[in-house]
């Protein structure tokens, strides 16, 4: 089945798309005894996903959720986040986030990524929780770099949340990844490494934030708390069927995206453009950016278009530049949303897609 799954043939002048889900005829079996047993609610596969994302992730608490948006809205509640409550984050962090804060009237401090990473630059972190004392930092592992929490300073009384979505699975022997965080949050979108089609995971070791989070969402906890809304954001089973299916290759996904990876850094070694994967034999490389200084964006598009190669900007717009900060105060994040591109990193890639990518990679001038 796997490989079946990963080594697809394709004709050698087809266009390489940017991104395309990586799905099994196990997936849409799964999905199809749920959709012929009329299981359209949220009931026995969601319980079942969410006791195996626990027991393969050694999770104590996981909670299933529709939607990442949702997975932070959630969260950021159950730490009692509300108006005018400041929420440091990257610059680069996932829209979803910024989105919870905005729906809690908090206060969002937006912090640049450190020259040459896809981190938050570590001076300008401790001169922002210096400066504005923060309630709660989100850290998260931008493209599949993986970050450690213990680099960043924080204050008691300050929570973390740590989103994992681009590191899901990753082994370190430096970071305990989706533990870092009094919460941690795990997308399940097209984009992620698995994915529901859409969704999100909450995790926690903390028993009494898992009762918290529960009783928030409608029809998963059996204690009920007077005068507090239940948001209808469950997952449904034919989602959590596929899931599980996602999960049970996971490994087979990760080892292919990082042999993918590894041709690229090597065509990236032999040229003129960048990368900042800093511990490339730990990092998962959910999506592959790459900088390239010399010409515009517009340029850098054209040149793989012309030769069908699909790719994608970094980020849809930096979250400095949606909230009209001055770009000035962001010089990192700024070049790298100018600069920087996304390159097809999945794993159904064939052979000869990755090797035109590489050898695109390396006449780049």
């Amino acid at each position: 089945m796997a490989a079946d799954l990963l080594e697809r043939t394709q004709k050698k002048n087809i266009a390489i798309e940017y991104l395309k889900p990586t799905l099994s005829k196990e997936d849409i079996k799964g999905v199809l005894e749920c959709l012929v047993d009329d299981n359209l609610s949220t009931g026995i596969m969601v319980e079942k996903f969410e006791k195996l994302f626990s027991t393969t992730f050694r999770f104590k608490h996981t909670l299933s959720m529709n939607s990442l948006t949702s997975a932070y809205h959630i969260a950021l509640q159950t730490l009692d986040i509300g108006k005018e409550d400041k929420v440091l984050l990257s610059s680069l962090a996932p829209i979803q986030a910024l989105d919870a804060i905005f729906l809690l009237k908090a206060t969002p401090i937006i912090v640049d990524v450190a020259k040459n990473s896809f981190h938050m630059d570590k001076e300008k972190f401790q001169s922002a929780i210096q400066e504005f004392n923060p309630k709660l930092v989100i850290l998260d592992h931008t493209f599949g770099c993986i970050i450690d929490a213990n680099e960043y300073s924080m204050p008691e009384g300050t929570t973390c949340i740590e989103d994992f979505s681009e590191v899901i699975g990753a082994t370190s022997e430096r970071v305990s990844v989706g533990k870092q965080g009094t919460i941690s949050i795990c997308s399940l979108q097209v984009e992620s490494i698995i994915t529901t089609g859409n969704g999100a995971m909450i995790v926690t070791n903390d028993s009494v934030l898992n009762q918290k989070l529960r009783s928030m969402v409608s029809g998963r906890s059996k204690v009920s708390i007077v005068e507090q809304a239940k948001y209808d954001y469950n997952l449904i089973d034919y989602q959590a069927a596929l899931g599980i299916e996602q999960l049970s290759k996971i490994g087979v996904l990760l080892d292919r995206k990082k042999k993918i990876a590894q041709s690229y850094l090597q065509a990236v070694s032999s040229s003129r453009i960048e990368t900042y994967f800093s511990h490339p034999i730990e990092d998962t490389f959910n999506r592959f950016p790459i900088v390239v200084s010399s010409g515009s964006y517009d340029e850098t598009k054209r040149y793989f278009e012309s030769i069908h190669i699909g790719t994608h900007r970094i980020i849809e717009e930096p979250l400095h530049s949606l909230l009209e900060l001055n770009k000035s105060e962001f010089p990192n994040a700024e070049r790298l949303y100018q600069k920087g591109h996304c390159i097809p990193v999945y794993p159904n890639l064939t052979k000869d897609n990755v090797q035109r990518i590489a050898t695109a990679i390396r006449r780049i001038y």
